[in-house]
């Protein structure tokens, strides 16, 4: 990915930067004068800064990832891409979110609950029956 994109949002609790693409040319001027701009307001609230498919930084970008790190901004890597640059430019562990489940997953884990909840009303239903033959004898 050659162009710079990102999106600053400005949640109550925190100031989130999602960056996509690489951390060079003049679109790293772009978003440092942003993030300048939007620390006017923060008010104490800690800034995490996403990248996603990261791959490439100049010096400019090299500078600013590390000043951000510094001042105390959270570096999460979405992308093994972004986190193997962005450790080799800060020199610390960057964290990656955990994976999402896929529907697949999310689909056998439905099963295997539905499964144990029938098996669990079969058992209830021999028991109930059980009952209900002592009961009639």
């Amino acid at each position: 990915m050659t162009n710079l994109e990102y999106y600053l949002h400005d949640e109550a609790d925190a100031l989130r930067i999602e960056i996509a693409g690489d951390l060079t040319g003049a679109g790293v001027s772009s978003i440092e004068h942003a993030l300048r701009t939007a620390t006017s307001t923060l008010a104490g609230r800690p800034i995490f800064v996403g990248l996603t498919a990261v791959a490439e930084a100049d010096d400019d970008g090299r500078g600013l990832l590390l000043t951000w790190h510094r001042c105390g901004a959270r570096i999460i890597a979405r992308s093994m891409d972004s986190r193997t640059l962005a450790e080799s430019i800060l020199g610390a562990s960057v964290p990656m979110p955990p994976a999402k489940s896929g529907w697949r997953q999310r689909f056998s884990d439905f099963l295997r609950r539905w499964s144990a909840a029938s098996a669990k009303r079969a058992d209830a239903n021999k028991w109930f029956g059980s009952l209900e033959a002592a009961n009639n004898k």
